[in-house]
């Protein structure tokens, strides 16, 4: 008998590690298909200059540094490119799984841990995210961390996990904002079961929850610095049913648009989650009550801090940024297989979802966020005598600058309430586009997708200019892709009052 569970156990090694070598490939898959969009280029300002600068250089930012710190390791042996910038973000859904799987054991058991990873695998959020050089699949692990570690601490009580979940606590609050909220929202789910468990390990856990709070007091005077910044302006919009149903939906379909995949999935999904939580409630759903409804209380606990701020301050809530928390709906997913006892239904529904989940991911694998190059290279080909390119948004800034090679061209932009192109040096910033231009001169003002972002800039720049010409240029790498209008203008002058 041991010999059998021996070889079984081993045999479930086996399966995860082919897993992971299939899921390295996956997330590698088309990782440098499409140009680096705005964040992604500011994040690579980010890294640049001397230590002192790397931190003066978040007073302009609106997140914690340890990504940032992170990144700027990594690329610095790695090298410094569009690869190695989206390569750390897909490290970070491996460790995710990683984690999954070898400390999930404790929580799921061996074959439950393997139904986790898949179901990981199967959020096509977590792929579209690996593709992006920005923080979210490390706050993805940092949340996936603190999830486990609570769990566990709540059951053995074991010293070793509680410093665990220190250790990803800390790291949450200095990955992003919303991984800090959701680790608050963990703690205090934690210290609540222990006082009502009447458990005594309540007060080692307050104290390692305030030593937390202290380790975050070195960045508390450029957490504020952010938060004015927030107030003063934030694009995101006010909370409403149109803000808040993407958070659910997201985590499940193409992103930015939904097909009949991505919105079966979506309904079989929460289907399989509102059928676990219901059954959770039974007798026979004790063993896993208290991790299923752990991670439904950080995934909505999180949510609803988040609206609350929102509601009584600047709006914050964005779907985007449940990437962060996007881990904890594979855990009801995972009880959910641990507890069917039909095998091929079973099989059916795994297979089922992994198809669907891969399926939308590779589909969001061709997404262009283009076309920036194309556009540099269409100005400087069809106007050689253009130097000077206005961006009428910050989308085209960054990535413009990023691209723009040996073309010759200047980059200008007009001051605008919110935006991230002060972290762009090159491109010259000014009030007014007579600062700029003189009465005659011929430049180019680019414009993304129709984006009616900073549209008194546009107002201005046509009523003190004569259009000449309208382009559009169209991202050639995919069928019906992004498109940038570039207008070709005569600046006249300011006019007179």
């Amino acid at each position: 008998m041991k010999n059998y569970l021996k070889k079984l156990t081993k045999n479930k090694l086996i399966i995860f590690l082919l897993i992971f070598v299939i899921a390295t490939a996956f997330y590698l898959f088309n990782i440098g298909f499409s140009d680096l969009w705005s964040d992604e280029v500011y994040t690579k300002s980010m890294l640049g200059g001397s230590l002192s600068d790397f931190f003066t250089k978040f007073k302009n930012d609106l997140h914690p540094p340890l990504y940032y710190l992170g990144l700027r390791l990594f690329t610095g042996f790695f090298g410094l490119n569009d690869i190695s910038l989206r390569l750390f973000s897909v490290l970070g859904v491996l460790s995710t799984i990683l984690l999954g799987y070898f400390a999930g054991q404790r929580v799921f058991g061996k074959q439950g841990a393997l139904y986790f990873c898949l179901m990981l695998i199967s959020v096509p959020m977590l792929a579209a995210y690996s593709h992006q050089a920005r923080m979210y699949t490390w706050a993805a692990f940092s949340v996936t961390g603190v999830f486990i570690y609570s769990y566990l601490f709540m059951r053995t009580g074991k010293n070793r996990d509680l410093a665990l979940l220190f250790v990803f606590t800390v790291l949450a609050m200095y990955i992003h904002y919303y991984s800090m909220a959701a680790a608050f929202v963990a703690n205090i789910f934690v210290l609540l079961y222990l006082l009502w468990t009447k458990n005594k390990k309540w007060l080692p856990h307050l104290f390692s929850l305030m030593l937390a709070t202290t380790l975050f007091l070195p960045w508390l005077f450029m957490f504020i610095v952010q938060v004015k910044k927030v107030q003063h302006a934030f694009w995101v919009p006010n909370v409403s049913l149109n803000t808040v149903l993407p958070c659910f939906v997201i985590p499940f379909t193409e992103q930015f648009w939904t097909t009949g995949y991505s919105n079966f999935l979506s309904v079989l999904i929460y289907v399989l989650i509102v059928y676990t939580l219901f059954k959770s409630f039974t007798k026979s759903s004790t063993e896993h009550r208290l991790s299923l409804w752990l991670s439904m209380s950080i995934f909505l606990g999180t949510l609803f801090v988040v609206a609350i701020i929102s509601l009584f301050s600047q709006p914050i809530l964005f779907s985007r940024y449940v990437m962060a928390i996007v881990t904890m709906l594979a855990v009801p997913l995972a009880i959910f297989f641990i507890r069917m006892k039909i095998k091929w239904l079973k099989i059916l529904l795994v297979l089922v979802v992994l198809f669907l989940g891969i399926r939308i991911s590779i589909s969001v694998f061709y997404f262009s966020y283009g076309p920036y190059k194309q556009t540099v290279e269409y100005i400087s080909t069809t106007y050689p005598e253009i130097r000077k390119v206005l961006h009428l948004t910050e989308i085209t800034a960054g990535p413009m600058l990023e691209y723009n090679g040996n073309s010759g061209l200047g980059h200008y932009w007009l001051k605008a309430e919110m935006s991230n192109v002060d972290a762009f040096a090159e491109v010259h910033q000014y009030k007014q586009p007579c600062e700029f231009l003189e009465p005659g001169e011929e430049f180019c003002a680019v414009r993304f997708n129709n984006l009616e972002l900073n549209k008194e800039n546009l107002d201005l720049v046509f009523s003190e200019s004569e259009l000449l010409k309208t382009d559009t240029v169209s991202d050639n790498k995919v069928e019906n892709g992004n498109i940038i209008q570039v207008y070709l203008l005569k600046y006249k002058g300011t006019q007179k009052h």
